[in-house]
């Protein structure tokens, strides 16, 4: 039932109405002559506090305000994947210097048919794939059944609000369409969790072997300006071995999201040779968009790949970045007049991020179906400041972080990752023999670290051989192994097998190197096998064993 308040204050985002006698949390009013977005977010006495999702310019005491009796919802079917929107789901215009949103649009497209096939007829059991329909070359789209009952379907061509069939049991009887609406602040339906044991495959050797993500897994990747956040982020939409791909830019400039998202849909997705966006959904809340809205999009991605993953999908949700939407948080609740916590953020600021991460897993369905939800937030950290609330309260709810460093961007080291301040804690399975390798080199990467400052001060020539020799490996290991090129046609994506075998290479050389070291102080492997080493990211091709038994005939 539709009531109609009257505007008594506005501050930002935030007003306040009152004569809404039936107003609850989370219904959706409009206010003001030009029907702006809002939902209730608290109730003091008879006057409801709304946030608004658009600017409040030109409103004044006194404005109507028409309550709606709904909540916030997000459309889920057919037609999501290809979709460019803001966080309330609002279709983009073509991305100019700005992005510009087609207010009164349909969130998804009415007008269009899907081809719909029965998969179970007769009596089904809530949450059972009763039809499909082929959304894209690669993702067949499933529908459930909404209740437990006898199901009737007929096949074919169907819009998105069209009636398929229906269900029905003793209690109720429902007609079914391929449009489903959800709030859009409510997780989607959940079932068994599963422990996470699977490589998310990401094709960049320093993610992959030194710090690997599972599929259902959630990683970090804080960095200061300039560290590389936004294009590791690319890369992991290109390369990620995910079945579907949502990216959700939280408070970006506006311009540079634009440039985004004209590029990112011209991007050839080399596993299906279709365009990547085919498979993606792009959220998109700039910085000079109204603030509340930029809350809304972190929900709405979380929601949209808890969906797909229902349906039996790898999903990977990238957030770029997570400090803007805290700092949206922070800018609402200081409107709300909120007791401040650390750094003005709202004190339920680490509770929100965990909510946030804690969407990610592994889910077995009450049907069986097995999908995973993977979620990697970039973090800015203000100054490259790791302490900070933002920072801190992610590193504790993760179990991978990917530490980005502004001075390895600098020296054009990409991936930008720092290993001596990355971790990852997921027990991968049939990792186990690369633990002990992966592990040797770490340490080799610190003891550089130590041999650097002594060179500092007693020169090169003055180390034992011993500690010049873990020098030049470990600088092989950072040139050819940790850091990789995006635009080389062999080195923009490694295979897990030649991962393996490089590292293993890497650590064969290092192991012979130094036995024969403490028997001949002159020991020095031939060019021909360091000349090897360095081009092993180069070749095309997943085996070195010919290379590690060239350096084991040096053994002693």
């Amino acid at each position: 039932m539709k009531e109609v308040g009257k505007l008594v204050f506005a501050s930002g985002a935030i007003v306040k109405a009152s004569g809404l006698k039936n107003a609850k949390i989370n219904s959706v009013c409009f206010i003001g002559p030009k029907k702006l977005l809002g939902e209730i977010i608290k109730l003091e006495n008879k006057t409801a506090i709304i946030q608004v999702y658009e600017s409040t310019k030109m409103l004044k005491v006194g404005d109507s305000v028409l309550l709606e009796d709904t909540t916030l919802t997000a459309e889920l079917g057919p037609g999501l994947l290809g979709s460019i929107c803001d966080g309330l789901q609002r279709p983009l215009k073509d991305a100019g210097m700005f992005l510009e949103k087609i207010t009164n649009a349909n969130k998804l497209d009415r007008k269009k048919l899907w081809l719909v096939i029965p998969k179970k007829t007769g009596a089904v059991n809530k949450g059972d794939v009763i039809a499909e329909t082929k959304e894209t070359k690669t993702i067949t789209h499933k529908i459930f059944a909404p209740i437990s009952g006898v199901v009737s379907i007929k096949k074919g061509n169907y819009k998105i609000e069209d009636i398929i069939g229906t269900i029905k049991n003793k209690q109720e009887k429902k007609k079914i369409t391929l449009l489903t609406k959800w709030p859009i602040h409510k997780q989607f339906s959940k079932g068994k969790y599963i422990t996470p044991k699977t490589l998310l495959v990401t094709g960049q050797r320093v993610l992959d072997t030194m710090f690997p993500l599972v599929l259902g897994g959630s990683a970090a990747m804080p960095g200061g300006f300039g560290s590389g956040k936004t294009i590791l982020g690319h890369q992991l939409a290109k390369w990620a071995a995910a079945d579907i791909i949502i990216f959700v830019g939280v408070g970006e400039r506006g311009n540079e999201m634009a440039d985004v998202l004209t590029e990112f849909p011209e991007i050839e997705d080399e596993k299906t040779k279709e365009k990547l966006m085919a498979r993606s959904v792009l959220i998109a809340n700039t910085s000079n968009m109204p603030v509340a809205a930029r809350i809304t999009s972190i929900h709405l991605g979380g929601l949209i790949g808890e969906y797909y993953r229902n349906m039996g999908y790898n999903v990977l949700l990238i957030a770029d970045s997570t400090s803007r939407w805290s700092e949206a948080l922070r800018e609402l609740s200081g409107m709300q007049e909120e007791m401040p916590g650390e750094e003005g953020y709202p004190v339920y600021l680490a509770s929100e991020i965990s909510k946030f991460y804690e969407r990610a897993g592994v889910i077995e369905t009450d049907a069986g179906i097995v999908g995973s939800l993977s979620i990697v937030g970039a973090v800015s950290p203000p100054g490259g400041d790791f302490a900070e609330p933002v920072t801190d309260a992610t590193k504790r709810v993760v179990e991978c972080f990917w530490s980005l460093n502004a001075d390895l961007a600098y020296h054009r080291h990409y991936p930008a990752v720092d290993w001596n301040n990355s971790y990852s804690n997921y027990d991968i399975e049939n990792y186990e023999k690369l633990g002990a390798i992966r592990k040797s080199m770490t340490e080799l990467l610190q003891k550089e670290k130590d041999l650097e400052r002594i060179v500092r001060l007693v020169g090169y020539e003055s180390l034992p051989k011993k500690d010049r020799f873990a020098l030049l490996v470990a600088r092989l290991f950072r040139e050819n192994f940790l850091q990789q090129s995006a635009f080389h046609e062999e080195d923009k994506y490694c295979t897990k097998e030649k991962q393996h075998e490089m590292i293993m290479s890497f650590a064969a050389l290092l192991d012979v190197g130094l036995k024969k070291i403490k028997q001949d102080k002159d020991f020095e492997y031939p060019k021909e096998i360091i000349d090897s080493i360095a081009r092993m990211k180069f070749e095309k091709k997943d085996s070195f064993k010919d290379l590690r038994e060239k350096i084991e005939a040096c053994d002693v």
